[in-house]
Parts: structure tokens; sequence; C-alpha cells
């Protein structure tokens, strides 16, 4: 028992620091578009790295050793994104009144490139990974992406809390994609999945006999609990954003702002864009 809480408390945690670390990276408009794709990048690779090097160890440390390499890569993607670096083709708004499978088009190509190298990125740790001893580098990774795929269809499909306020305003565009008119059925099979990911990491954390069996499914139980509740954040009238006050600043500026139009927050965020780059040092 004392394990799995230790899983769960370092999970929960590590989910909270770590998307706060990401919301700080991606806070202000960047006068250099490369300020924070290097480091992250090099975090990336610092991931992939340490998921290799623990994959041949099953002990405790090890499978601490690979959650923390496998969220380190999905930092990196993490990042990416939300700095607009890695996004999709399109990087203009739904244009009015579209809908049916073009709509469904236009919202792929504003994300294309983000959801394609999330998962070739799986797939290589997966190929790599596979049979490995310490297998859960790349099964934390893939947890993480079915979660965020589910929640991703579900902003698309309808969820009345769609539009977070920890999504940077320069993605501004990418609301008008999204559907807070209604909860889409789909809810429901997403919530089923994902209790049943969370039930079943946690059945196999109970027959473990292994320390390090139990620690690394705990963990996978702990995050698939969290993507719950992540899940639970696109219905019910809370603010994400209140969890990471500290990394959004005391007044979140240059994030979306519940409320306000998708031109008005491209405004805003054009206005910080300014404001960097005339405050930025001036080299060579």
């Amino acid at each position: 028992m004392g394990l799995a809480l230790a899983a769960f408390a370092v999970a929960v945690t590590a989910w909270w620091l770590a998307t706060g670390a990401v919301i700080v990276a991606a806070r202000r408009p960047a006068p250099d578009p490369l300020y924070m794709l290097i480091p992250a990048s090099a975090l990336g690779v610092a991931g992939v790295a340490i998921a290799l090097a623990t994959a041949s160890d099953l002990s405790v440390a090890s499978v601490y050793g690979a959650f923390f390499g496998a969220l380190m890569v999905w930092a990196f993607h993490e990042i990416s994104f939300l700095t607009g670096h890695l996004t999709g083709p399109r990087k203009t708004a739904l244009p009015a009144g579209t809908s049916g499978g073009h709509r469904f088009r236009l919202a792929w190509a504003a994300v294309r490139d983000h959801e394609l190298a999330l998962f070739l990125t799986g797939a290589m740790l997966a190929v790599v990974l596979w049979g490995a001893a310490n297998p859960f580098g790349w099964m934390v990774f893939a947890l993480m992406w079915i979660m965020r795929l589910l929640t991703k269809l579900n902003v698309f499909l309808g969820a009345p809390n769609a539009v977070s306020e920890i999504l940077p305003a320069r993605m501004a565009y990418l609301t008008s994609y999204f559907r807070t008119d209604r909860v889409h059925a789909f809810f429901i099979v997403s919530v089923v999945i994902v209790t049943g990911l969370m039930t079943a990491s946690g059945y196999m954390a109970i027959v473990a006999d292994d320390p390090a069996a139990i620690t690394g499914w705990s963990l996978m139980a702990a995050f698939a609990f969290l993507g719950l509740v992540e899940h639970l954040f696109l219905v019910l009238p809370v603010r994400d954003a209140a969890l990471w006050g500290w990394a959004t600043g005391s007044t979140g500026s240059g994030f979306i702002r519940r409320g306000q139009g998708v031109a008005k927050q491209l405004q805003s965020s054009q206005e910080d864009g300014r404001v960097a780059k005339r405050a930025a040092p001036v080299t060579g």
C-alpha cells in the first residue's frame, strides 16, 4: 500500500508541476521564435535517453526514471504546440457556418503536425521498448496520448467548458473549432474508456508482487485518474486555470479568457507580442 500511495502522490505532484512549467514556458510572446523550442527539444531528447537507459532494469528507481522520461518527452510536445511551433498548416479560425466533414478536415489541418508528431513518437517508443524488462516509459506515454486524444475529440464534438483558460491567446483561433453548446454522447464513451484504463491499471497494481511493478501500475492508475479529472473539467463549471494561478500570473495576461471572441483574443495576443518585442534586449 505504501508503494501505491507514494506513486499516487508522485504522479499528482508531477502532473501539477509539469503542467505549470509548460504554462510558464508558453506564457509570454517570445521575441525570438526559438527561445523555448531549443531547450524544449533538449528536454525531449533527454527524456527519450532516460526511457532507453531504464528499459533493461525493472526496479522502483528505474520505473520512476521511465515515468519522468516519458513526462519529459510529453512536455516537449506540449511546449512546441502551445508556443505555436508545431501545430498544423492551418493557423486561422474556422469560417462561420462550416459543418460536417468539412469542419473536421479544417480542424485536422489546424493540429495535424502536432498529432502526427505525438503518434510517431509514441510508435517509436513502443517499437524500441517493446518487450523490455521495464516497459513503463512507452506505456505512460501511450496512456497520456490516449487520454489527450479523447479530450481533443470531446472538445471538437461538444463540451461546455472546452475553452481552457490555460490556452495561450496566440492559439485563440483553435477555439473556433470547439463546440461548447452541448455535451456530445462521445463524452460518456470517453469516461468509460478512461475509467476502464484506471481500473485495469489499479488491478494490475493490486495483483503485482514485485515492488517495481506495483509502482509502475500505480503510476499508470494515478495518471488515468487525473485523465478522468481532466475530462470532468470539460463539463463541470470549474476553472482549470485556478489550479495553476502561479503559472498563468495574477492577471492571466496572454491566455484565453472565456467569453471573449476569437478576434478579441488574437488582438490581445498581438498587443502582448508588440510589448514583448519592444522590451526585448538588442543584441549584435
